[in-house]
């Protein structure tokens, strides 16, 4: 048996104590966080865009399908009147005629096969959140919800090669400890920014949803509202659900609430 070095064993026991130090702060940290915030930011082309960071162990997401309320397609704010959601915003692609274009699961049900495009999956499952690719999906666990969509935006951490397009964008990233986070951009914005901001963000992964007159937002809690209409309704919406905890709201500068600032 070889003897470590006493220099060896400090230096082991030293390096021991930093992690667990760091692992301790950034738990600290989290624990410190309200389990939905909100922010106003500015992405790296100038553009300003509303921000929310969402615990998933605390928040309950669900996906919200128009169809399901009687109806062919609803505002956010109107997917939140009805359900009671405390945030509400749009979701994956849809077809001329409103139908879903890919996978759609709500509730643990599938409502909407998956598509064999190059886009990506969300989904929801007692793991956590996760973005995979399309090959990469597998239907052999159980899911509470999932859609598809794409582009992809970043893949373990790095920016994808994207189109520059511009256009008011709806984007959704996870982060490391499993938490998510959703942009949604009054501008347009374009595409390898909105990547570059998540990166910075340390999001592992992030997908495009759908934008343009799609690209909406509804939050309201505690008599304060957000309010980011979109030109169209849709017939498919991503609502989070805090229970009991109010959401952490910072004001975008020149308001001072956001009952009429959208």
């Amino acid at each position: 048996m070889h003897s470590v070095p006493r220099a060896g064993v400090s230096r082991l026991i030293l390096a021991l104590a930093l992690v667990l130090a760091l692992v301790s702060e950034r738990a600290a940290s989290a624990e410190g966080e309200a389990p939905l915030s909100y922010r106003f930011v500015e992405t790296p082309g100038g553009v300003g865009a509303h921000l929310l960071r969402a615990d998933l162990q605390k928040v309950e997401l669900r996906m919200l399908y128009a169809q399901d309320m009687g109806a062919g397609a609803l505002t956010a704010r109107q997917f939140l009147d009805r359900t009671g959601a405390t945030a509400v915003f749009n979701g994956p692609f849809f077809d001329l005629d409103g139908s879903p274009m890919g996978l759609l699961v709500v509730d643990g049900v599938e409502r909407v096969a998956l598509r064999p495009v190059d886009w990506g999956v969300f989904s929801l499952t007692d793991s956590g959140p996760s973005i995979v690719h399309t090959r990469d999906w597998k239907s052999d666990r159980q899911v509470d919800a999932a859609f598809q969509v794409g582009p992809r935006l970043v893949v373990d951490g790095e920016v994808l090669s994207l189109k520059s397009q511009s256009a008011r964008r709806t984007a959704l990233c996870v982060l490391p400890d499993g938490r998510i986070e959703v942009l949604v951009s009054p501008g347009s914005i374009r595409s390898d920014d909105l990547a570059g901001f998540f990166a910075a963000e340390g999001c592992s992964d992030a997908l495009n949803l759908d934008g343009g007159t799609s690209s909406q937002l509804y939050l309201r809690r505690a008599g304060i509202v957000v309010d980011e209409p979109g030109g169209v309704a849709v017939p498919v919406a991503v609502g989070l659900f805090v229970a009991a905890q109010e959401a952490q709201i910072e004001p975008r500068r020149g308001c001072a609430a956001f009952r009429s600032c959208s």
